[in-house]
């Protein structure tokens, strides 16, 4: 089955997520729930060349930290951050749980030398986020939020989740302008889309 839906419902969409977990979570007098655990596949951000380009004016690089990689096409003007899925509990089925990935995000400011590494990259079903755990810190942290169109997909066993607008959150911004000494990330930015798809396994 696949679902298109745009920017309006995206709230509506992630909002029904919480509630069906909400529910499921309160009905502990009902029969036990299965486990859901991600396996395999993986998760791309998709940037734009012109996102990238305007990086580079600023002196900004970004690297994929292994076992991240990265790929450019020529044909469709995008840059590629690829991450295999190393875990999770996410459902696209019911928008419910995160799918944990597998490498970072490295940042270099080519002028001053200064890097900011971000790790443990989630996909988080219930705030509708792409998180992170930002230099410094311990807990997850928005890194960008899911906008735009976006659909669903699933099957026998697998799972697919698209979207073809993450927005920069100001919490990110902030961090990466600090660490990095710069001022080029600006809250709300666009910095691409995402796509992941991955295997659901009961228990």
């Amino acid at each position: 089955m696949r679902v298109t839906f745009g920017r309006r419902s995206r709230l509506i969409t992630l909002g029904a997520g919480l509630i069906t977990a909400a529910s499921l979570a309160v009905s502990a007098s009902g029969p036990a729930l299965a486990d859901t655990t991600d396996t395999g596949g993986s998760g791309t951000l998709v940037v734009p060349v012109a996102v990238v380009t305007g990086l580079a004016h600023a002196n900004i690089v970004v690297l994929p930290g292994t076992p991240a990689t990265s790929s450019f096409d020529p044909v469709a003007k995008v840059d590629s951050i690829t991450m295999p899925v190393t875990g999770g509990n996410g459902e696209v089925s019911n928008f419910f749980g995160a799918v944990q990935y597998g490498g970072s995000m490295v940042f270099i400011n080519g002028a001053n030398g200064k890097s900011a590494v971000v790790t443990s990259i989630r996909l988080n079903f219930f705030t509708g986020a792409l998180t992170g755990i930002l230099p410094g810190g311990t807990k997850h942290t928005a890194l960008a939020f899911v906008s735009g169109t976006m659909s669903t997909s699933t099957g026998t066993g697998t799972e697919t989740f698209t979207t073809d607008e993450l927005d920069l959150s100001g919490k990110a911004a902030g961090a990466l302008n600090t660490d990095l000494g710069t001022k080029v990330f600006i809250k709300g930015t666009i910095i691409g889309g995402f796509t992941t798809t991955f295997d659901v396994t009961l228990s």
